[in-house]
Order: C-alpha cells, then sequence, then structure tokens
C-alpha cells in the first residue's frame, strides 16, 4: 500500500488534490470560494460504467476500475439534450453518452490527506443536488451550478449528470428499457456517495439531497421510493414536487408519447426486444433529432418518469402515483423544505413564446390544465375544469401571455408546492418548511441573458444564490450578496443542524394554519399566513380538485 501510494504521487507531481474512489485514485484541483478560501474540487469523475451500445437503456453498472489518477480537474461530457431552458447559460465542454460524471466539491482543509487511513466516522455533512431542465436538458456542471457560494459553509457540494430526454425516460416495460433510467442514475449516483463520502471527508449518514425544477420532482420522487431508503436524510426542493402538474406520470401518456417516437424513426414493431435491438444501434443523432421532433410537437417536456409496471429482475423506483404514495406517508420521515418563486413562468417567457403557447391555449383550453389531469380523468371532468380556468385567468376572453404566465406559475409551480406542505403537515412525521421567493434581484441572470422584464422572482431565482452561474458575470449588488449570503446559509445550516436558518434567525416548520416563510429581501424572511392571491389561488383550485 506504502509502495503504491508512493507510485501515484510520483507518477502525477503536479495533482494538487488526490481522493481515491472505490474506482480509483481521482487527481482534482485546488480552487477558490467566494470568499477567497480554498476548496478542493473533482469534476467529470465516473460514477457507472457509461451506458453505451447493449446498456443504452439499462440500469447503470458499477464503474470499471482505473489505474493510475483520473484527471478529475475538468468537467466531463453533458449528457444528450434539447435547451429549452438555459441559452448561453450552459455551456458544456463536449455532448455524448459518456456522460455519467459526478463532481465533488470539499472544503480544502477538510479533504483528507490521501497518505492516511481513510476516516470511519464522521465527517462533513453532504449536500447532493439534482440540476433541472424538464428532463430534457441541463447538467451538474458549474457553469450554471458552481459550488462557490455553498462549499465555504463547511458542507460538501456534489452535482452530477443524469440520462435525459429518451435515453432516460424512455420506456418499453421491458427489462432492457425498463422506464425511469434517469431516477435509477440518481439512485447510483447516492449509492456511489455514500460509498465513498468517507475518502472526500464526508459523513455517508448526512446527506441532504435538493434540486430544482424537475430535479426537485426527481428528488421528491426519490424520496418516495422504498429503494431510496436510507441514502439521504432530509430534502431542499426548489420549484418542482412529486405531485404531477407540469408533467404526467400516467403510463398512458408514456404509451402515446412511444408510439409517436418510435413511428417517427420508423420502427412499427410491436416485439420490444426487437424494437431495442435497433434503438441501441442506432447512432446518437438520429435518435435525438427525433426526440427533437417530438419535443417539438410537445413543448416543454416529452419523455418524464412514469408510473412501473412490474417487471422481472427490476426494482421499481415509482410503483403508484405520487399522490397516492404521499397520502400512505412515503417519506414521512424525511426533513422537507419546499418553495417557489413568486413569478416563476416568467423565466420561462423566450420557450412559451417559441412555442406560441397563448395560439395552443386558444385552439384547446385544456392546454391550461396540467396535463396530469387531461390523462387521468374523463373527458367532461376535465372539459369543465378547463372551463373554470378560463373564467378565472381570462374573464374577458382576451388572452395574454402575461395571464398565461400567471395560470403557468400558479398550476405548475405554486399551488403543488403548497399542496404538499399541507399534506405532509396533516401526515405528522418529520418538519416541513414552506417558503415564496419573491426577492427581486438587482441583477437576474435571466433577465441579463435573455434580455427579460419583469418583476418579482422568476423560475430558478432562489437557485442562483446558492449555487453561482459561472457562465455569466453579474456586477456587484450588495442586496444580491447579502441575499446570496443568506439563502446559501439557510441551505447549509439545513444540511448541518437540520433547520434553515442565518445568523440568529431561524425558518419555522408549517403549523396546523398554513403559513410559509416569504423571502422578499435579504432580512425580510417573514413567517406569515399565505397572501391573500395565494389564498384565493388554492381555494380555486382545490375546488376545482373536487368535480
Amino acid at each position: 500500500m506504502i509502495m503504491r501510494l508512493i507510485f501515484i504521487f510520483a507518477q502525477y507531481p503536479e495533482c494538487e488534490v488526490l481522493a481515491r474512489t472505490e474506482s480509483g485514485w481521482v487527481c482534482g484541483a485546488k480552487r477558490q470560494s467566494a470568499s477567497g478560501s480554498d476548496y478542493a474540487s473533482f469534476r467529470g469523475v465516473p460514477y457507472a460504467k457509461q451506458p453505451l451500445g447493449e446498456l443504452r437503456f439499462q440500469e447503470l453498472q458499477p464503474a470499471d476500475p482505473w489505474d493510475g489518477a483520473f484527471n478529475a480537474s475538468i468537467e466531463g461530457p453533458s449528457c444528450p439534450f434539447h435547451d429549452i431552458f438555459y441559452s448561453t447559460l450552459q455551456q458544456s465542454q463536449s455532448v455524448a453518452e459518456d456522460c455519467i460524471r459526478v463532481n465533488v466539491h470539499v472544503p480544502y482543509k477538510s479533504l483528507p490527506d490521501p497518505k492516511a487511513e481513510v476516516l470511519t466516522s464522521g465527517g462533513l455533512p453532504i449536500v447532493v443536488f439534482i440540476h433541472g431542465g424538464g428532463w430534457i436538458c441541463g447538467s451538474g456542471d458549474s457553469d450554471f451550478n458552481g459550488p462557490e457560494y455553498l462549499v465555504e459553509k463547511g458542507v460538501i457540494v456534489v452535482t452530477f449528470n443524469y440520462r435525459l430526454d429518451v435515453f432516460g425516460f424512455l420506456t418499453l416495460n421491458t427489462a432492457k428499457v425498463p422506464g425511469n433510467n434517469g431516477l435509477r442514475d440518481m439512485l447510483t449516483l447516492l449509492r456511489w456517495v455514500r460509498a465513498n463520502a468517507r475518502s472526500f471527508g464526508g459523513d455517508p449518514d448526512e446527506v441532504t439531497l435538493g434540486g430544482q425544477s424537475a430535479g426537485s420532482a426527481s428528488a421528491h420522487l426519490l424520496s418516495l421510493s422504498p429503494a431510496s431508503a436510507g441514502l439521504f436524510k432530509r430534502l431542499w426542493l426548489m420549484s418542482g414536487t412529486a405531485i404531477p402538474s407540469f408533467y404526467t406520470t400516467s403510463p398512458a401518456y408514456s404509451q402515446q408519447v412511444t408510439t409517436v417516437y418510435l413511428t417517427l424513426l420508423g420502427i412499427n414493431s410491436t416485439d420490444y426486444d426487437a424494437v431495442h435491438d435497433q434503438l441501441v444501434q442506432m447512432p446518437l443523432e438520429v435518435l435525438n433529432n427525433a426526440s427533437g421532433v417530438l419535443l417539438a410537437q410537445l413543448g416543454v417536456t416529452s419523455f418524464v418518469p412514469v408510473v412501473e409496471t412490474q417487471i422481472p429482475g427490476v426494482t421499481p423506483i415509482l410503483e403508484d402515483d405520487p399522490e397516492t404514495l404521499i397520502a400512505k406517508g412515503n417519506g414521512n420521515n424525511i426533513t422537507l423544505v419546499v418553495g417557489f418563486t413568486s413569478d416563476e413562468c416568467e423565466a420561462n417567457r423566450p420557450r412559451l413564446t417559441e412555442i406560441n403557447a397563448v395560439a395552443l391555449y386558444q385552439a384547446n383550453p385544456l392546454a391550461g390544465l396540467n396535463p396530469h389531469l387531461v390523462f387521468t380523468l374523463p373527458a367532461n371532468v376535465t372539459a369543465e375544469m378547463a372551463k373554470r380556468v378560463g373564467e378565472r385567468y381570462f374573464s374577458d376572453s382576451v388572452v395574454t401571455m402575461d395571464k398565461f404566465i400567471k395560470l403557468c406559475t400558479e398550476t405548475y409551480f405554486a399551488y403543488p408546492a403548497i399542496k404538499l406542505a399541507r399534506a405532509r403537515r396533516a401526515n405528522g412525521g418529520a418538519p416541513v418548511y414552506l417558503y415564496k421567493y419573491g426577492y427581486e434581484a438587482e441583477y437576474s441572470v435571466f433577465k441579463i441573458a435573455r434580455n427579460l422584464t419583469y418583476t418579482g422572482a422568476g423560475h430558478a431565482e432562489d437557485m442562483n444564490r446558492v449555487f453561482k452561474v459561472n457562465s455569466l458575470p453579474l456586477p456587484n449588488s450588495a442586496s444580491d450578496s447579502k441575499m446570496t449570503e443568506r439563502m446559501s446559509d439557510l441551505v447549509a445550516n439545513f444540511a448541518i443542524n437540520n433547520v434553515p436558518s442565518f445568523g440568529s434567525h431561524a425558518w419555522r416548520p408549517v403549523e396546523s394554519q398554513l403559513k410559509y416563510n416569504h423571502v422578499t429581501d435579504p432580512d425580510n424572511h417573514q413567517f406569515t399566513r399565505l397572501e391573500n392571491s395565494d389564498e384565493d389561488m388554492v381555494d380555486f383550485f382545490d375546488t376545482l380538485a373536487k368535480l
């Protein structure tokens, strides 16, 4: 062992930081946090065998071991994607199917000496974060998910890639293409974190799982699954829940999307093993082009998580409708923070304009409902729901993008977050914290990158105060910096102490009377009853659900 260590250090004298994973040594780089403190950064590390060839649609296998030290100073490829959200904010090194990579960022002084024995107890809390992007785009890279704010707070930060789009969520209901592979990738990553945490100075029993948008919905879905037991202790959800809102877990939807997709590829066989054999032989570009055509027809999502059927030899991740699992108490033992922003869909205005969402709604008012309702309820019920939605949001029969964005914000994000918090509180169990983020940044990433103008906080703007957007340097702002300090403190202290707090101020959990932590500026995190507009919105959707 000693000779092996000497060989490693002699072979890589330029290596600034070293750690040993189950697959081999990784050579990272020393970097600086937002305040200038050092941290050890290991980027682009394979956390499983790459899903190439026959493995393209299967559950991940353990990574092959490597000799020497893996170069973890740069990020690996992003998974194949269709960018509907990030634009210039996502700046991938490359795009390829060998994208199953993890980034681990450790406060420098807490990284264990690689010459010493691996820790057997203690260690820093770990924050594992799942990127958003509608299961269509995004990555764990530091262009949009920089660790510089959070890593200086005494936690280890882990971001990663998972299979997207057709590669991550196509299902044929067979052992070869079981579906939900993106979720399976996330579980594989969490198991990797548990197995390798000590080597990076982390505590495998103190993992906080977080996510934003589709990443947030994914994190919540995992918490409802027995397959994730023991892999994390707490959840921080930003603008997304397992409650289907901007997507549907309906098998009927999944089957419909699969049929259309295979037709686009010219595949009409009903022998799904034969279909699999064709799919794994097709070039990446062919599969990607066809899924791009499908996405153009559907708008903002296509292949998404689905309720699974029992397949011999395959452990299901999502066994039932998420709301049924919530009602049964799944995940009640996990402390939960769930939040939404005041003006979510403003940041999505460019995509909504691109697909002409107003015209789509005018042509079919069912487009004003969340898709899960359309695929799970009778047509006469959804027709009545659509009628009432139209009366509420377009009372003068004039449909504008501004009005549609309000509907989008409340239907897809605000109501599901409040509904989840209320359900969890009613079920008992671990505390649940609810927040509404309404701070209007002086320099908003999305306003600058996309030349947008709106008031309030759009989608992902709370996340941008926890993870740094390195692809777009922003001007200095005392107020924005203070909000960054507050939000990153809240997440770090939640991971450390199980309570979101900054300074002497701690957020309060949901009580019998529904309240939320309303964030309007760095110093105003008021625990208060819902605003009248939010109470009215909740009453409306509660009534709608009773039709």
